[in-house]
């Protein structure tokens, strides 16, 4: 039989298959292989001896939160509590684009006191990066049927770091979700983490990905990988005299040359330099 991984507890698979939920093992020639099911992948089962048999060819992967055959991401990021991260939210935007799967932003916590400031980069950046941007409170007043449509068709997967109002989304388009609510702590700077796992739950004829929140994320590329990706998002044209040019150390630097004339904003050079200086001490690790 054909199936949907949609939650994984330590090495038992559930899997949804014509309107049932089966709890499955794996195989042992994957754990030789050093391969597994991992949520969102299709698969192959053994009903009688309960078993997942083979996975089928992944449309999509995602390393962290490691999820399969998703169609979209949708970045959950709060406008305040806790503080916006400019660093954060590119860095999502780049693993997004990297990975060449569509993505959308959500903006939660718009009831809350925030700077304007910080929303109209926002704007701006979505805007210039024509990615679709949509805003959450909870307000029950406020009409929730543009966000409700986005996960229409789709397999959605979430991701936010911890406390921006991931749960609290999920159970504003659909109550029966049940998912657990943290709270943010304004003496910690962060939010506690509710959501323990991946898992896939049906909605609006597709499924949302609820995943873990974290506050940071490794993004598998080489520095001049990063440099490439990041500046061609914003379509600037690199005409370094280097190639393998940082933008960071260099003298004759032709980036460092727009900051400084203003062409390029520097909210985003210096979130540049942040992403750019956390992958290389994460590859000195």
């Amino acid at each position: 039989m054909k199936g949907l991984v949609i939650s994984i507890a330590s090495n038992l698979y559930s899997v949804l298959s014509e309107g049932c939920v089966y709890s499955l093992l794996p195989r042992g020639l994957f754990k030789k292989k050093q391969i597994k099911p991992v949520v969102g992948d299709k698969v192959i089962f053994d009903e009688i001896k309960l078993i997942i048999t083979d996975i089928l060819e992944r449309k999509s992967y995602l390393k962290r939160p490691q999820i399969a055959n998703i169609s979209q991401i949708l970045i959950i990021q709060s406008i305040t509590e806790p503080e916006f991260s400019f660093p954060l939210f590119l860095k999502y935007i780049l693993l997004a684009k990297d990975i060449n799967i569509p993505v959308k932003i959500i903006i939660t916590k718009m009831d809350k006191p925030f700077d304007t400031k910080i929303l109209d980069a926002v704007k701006n950046i979505c805007s210039s990066l024509q990615i679709k941007l949509y805003f959450s409170s909870l307000n029950e007043n406020e009409d929730k049927s543009d966000i409700k449509n986005i996960f229409k068709d789709n397999i959605s997967c979430l991701i936010g770091q911890s406390g921006v109002g991931k749960s609290s989304l999920l159970n504003m388009i659909d109550p029966n979700f049940k998912r657990r609510e943290g709270e943010y702590s304004i003496a910690l700077g962060r939010g506690k983490h509710e959501t323990k796992e991946v898992i896939l739950l049906p909605y609006n004829n597709g499924f949302v990905a609820d995943t873990p929140g974290f506050s940071s994320l490794y993004l598998d590329m080489d520095k001049e990988k990063l440099a490439n990706l990041f500046f061609n998002l914003f379509e600037v044209e690199n005409t370094c005299k280097f190639s393998n040019c940082s933008h960071i150390h260099e003298v004759d630097c032709e980036i460092k040359r727009m900051v400084k004339e203003e062409k390029i904003p520097v909210l985003l050079y210096n979130a540049y330099v942040k992403i750019y200086n956390d992958l290389i001490n994460e590859r000195r690790m």
